[in-house]
């Protein structure tokens, strides 16, 4: 199938739906350019998509707030609440990257710390609070499945990427949002807090930022087997 997602630069979080389709539907997929894709699933890539548009999106999200979406899509799930609003369906809310520890075998835990920066962030590693516990740095432009074993090896996760907090709950792992500092300064390309609170929205949380807590476990867990159902739906319509 032809799918759609951000490739400007290596981050594991946008690289997840192909992985993901292979997984859980068997299917291949290849990158396309939004008008000619059949997918989006993983990012904040919801404007990029043309006007008319009639692909499928599997839980996708805006970037800004106040973007009005102009599209006859055939919507299977969306991130979260906030993305959702105003768009009527009887669709799943919740990001796809809740199933990504599915994609590599269980982990031994080896790091108390795991500290995942946005790629933009030149900050969060060097900060003193986390350094003296001597964490593990992880990447999000390394390799997809390296990224998500490593995240799954450490008992606790301290994250600037969305998606390192999507797949410490996926991990049913303890976790702590901080803000790249370009998140805040640059709200108009990186959309400020938004994608994170739409995010929380869909596991009933709102943005706690510099607070370690578990992802509210129980509600995670009803979103992934809905979030199966959509890969079962995927499969069906491709297959």
């Amino acid at each position: 199938m032809n799918l759609y997602y951000w490739n400007v630069k290596n981050n594991f979080g946008d690289l997840l739906s192909s992985f993901l389709i292979k997984r859980f539907c068997h299917l291949d997929s290849k990158w396309s350019q939004p008008k000619e894709a059949e997918l989006v699933m993983c990012g904040s890539i919801l404007e990029h998509l043309p006007v008319g548009w009639e692909g499928i999106i599997a839980g996708a999200g805006k970037l800004h707030e106040e973007t009005k979406l102009k599209f006859n899509a055939n919507i299977l799930a969306l991130r979260g609440y906030l993305t959702a609003k105003g768009i009527k369906g009887n669709f799943a809310l919740g990001d796809p990257g809740l199933l990504a520890n599915e994609l590599v075998p269980l982990q031994e835990k080896k790091y108390n710390l795991g500290i995942v920066p946005h790629w933009t962030d030149k900050t969060l590693e060097h900060n003193k609070i986390f350094k003296q516990f001597s964490p593990k740095i992880i990447r999000v432009t390394d390799p997809p499945l390296k990224v998500i074993e490593e995240i799954g090896q450490c008992k606790k996760i301290v994250s600037s990427s969305l998606h390192g907090i999507i797949l410490a709950d996926a991990f049913n792992i303890p976790r702590r949002i901080e803000m790249a500092p370009r998140m805040i300064s640059h709200p108009k390309t990186e959309g400020g807090t938004f994608k994170w609170r739409d995010y929380l929205s869909s596991i009933d949380e709102i943005l706690e930022i510099g607070v370690t807590k578990e992802g509210n476990y129980n509600k995670i867990t009803d979103v992934q087997h809905e979030l199966f159902d959509v890969f079962e739906e995927i499969g069906n319509i491709f297959h």
